[in-house]
């Protein structure tokens, strides 16, 4: 296969990212939102999306490189490439990109581009994604619904007792200013466990905190008093509460906390930290995001060491279904896959994207689909503005 080109889709909504006081839906990124989309000189196209700041991202796909390498934009970098194997160019990529990238929106947008290719090479072969990727060992996968805490304890109940109907076998709340207020905490934990019943809870309270627009982080005082309260709960895991430089506090935790499990992933990037990441033991849960990690080619070669080390995968995947169907094809090649993560907090944009979104089924499970989510072209161009 040759690349013929690689085009950024710059999305602009009028949502913001946030959640309310009542049980109404939160919201995730609708301001913004970039597609990549890579299609080849044999007529093959594939599409992916990307979490990250968008309009920064897209001129790291298409914009001005320089001459010198290491400096050229990804677009520059793959023109014109012939390929077989997606994992091929992965390293040319990252090192064309060195001295601005290595992480951050270079690798992020790296990360869209890398799932584009296995995409188009599952298209070119006439085979599904799942099984490109290893093979396909289930065809529905348990979903628990992604979404923000809401800002009092009668809100997170009603928004909890939603998803219990809509029949998600489990639900992540995040965020959404949690992990400030102890008391108010324990209300709304208690709010929510009740109203959730036998389906399971995860936590992802943040790793820093928003006060008043200035981010800062807890002290270790209200880091251990929040997961003691935590614990009495019991949640299926708590998430991503480190900040991700400090690798080794994973270890602390689960140590200091053995009532608790931790998962963690989405903030690293690259097979080094990932694999930095399982090496600290003190994961219960690696969290790769596809759209931040470097793609399919780096996740799928965390698979060994996570089943090794008795670590459950389970991907990070707060965007599009263009997101889910890439995080769905390479769960259902696992061993074990526990959970998918399913963003029920989707923007126009988000939800837009797609023709005909992924939808939950009467078990509590989503399909593995047989092919990516067609993208809706229509959409995408009336809400895309001029690079």
């Amino acid at each position: 296969m040759r690349i013929r080109d690689v085009t950024p889709f710059l999305l602009r909504g009028t949502e913001r990212y946030g959640s309310g006081a009542t049980g109404t839906e939160a919201t995730d990124q609708g301001d913004w939102l970039l597609l990549i989309r890579v299609r080849t000189t044999e007529g093959g196209q594939a599409w992916a999306d990307v979490e990250t700041l968008a309009p920064v991202a897209a001129r790291v796909v298409r914009g001005d490189g320089m001459g010198a390498m290491g400096f050229r934009t990804l677009e520059e970098l793959l023109v014109g490439r012939e390929f077989e194997d997606p994992a091929e160019l992965w390293d040319e990529l990252y090192i064309g990109s060195v001295y601005y990238g290595r992480r951050g929106v270079a690798m992020q947008a790296l990360s869209a581009i890398d799932n584009c290719l296995w995409a188009l090479r599952a298209q070119r072969d006439g085979v599904e994604l799942a099984d490109l990727l290893g093979g396909r060992r289930r065809d529905r996968i348990p979903a628990y619904a992604s979404t923000l805490f809401r800002g009092t304890p009668e809100g997170n109940a009603e928004a909890a007792r939603a998803y219990r109907e809509r029949g998600f076998r489990g639900v992540k709340f995040g965020w959404g200013g949690f992990g400030v207020d102890a008391a108010r905490d324990a209300e709304i934990l208690a709010a929510i466990t009740e109203a959730l019943g036998d389906v399971a809870l995860m936590v992802d309270p943040g790793w820093y905190l928003d006060e008043d627009g200035r981010p800062r982080l807890r002290t270790p005082a209200e880091e251990d008093a929040m997961l003691a309260l935590l614990a009495e709960h019991r949640p299926t895991w708590v998430e991503d509460i480190v900040h991700p430089e400090q690798f080794e506090r994973y270890a602390e935790l689960r140590r200091d906390h053995p009532a608790l499990r931790f998962a963690a992933g989405e903030q690293q990037a690259t097979r080094w930290e990932l694999g930095r990441l399982l090496e600290t033991g003190g994961l219960h849960y690696l969290q790769p995001d596809l759209s931040r990690c470097g793609g399919l080619t780096v996740a799928r070669g965390l698979v060994e060491p996570a089943v090794e080390r008795g670590v459950q995968v389970v991907t990070h995947s707060w965007l599009t279904d263009l997101l889910h169907g890439y995080s769905l094809s390479l769960l259902a090649t696992l061993p074990s896959a526990p959970w998918v993560e399913f963003n029920v907090a989707q923007s126009e944009l988000s939800r837009g994207v797609v023709a005909t979104r992924l939808a939950l089924e009467s078990d509590g499970t989503v399909l593995v689909p047989q092919a990516m989510p067609e993208v809706d072209e229509t959409f995408v161009h009336r809400h895309a503005v001029q690079l």
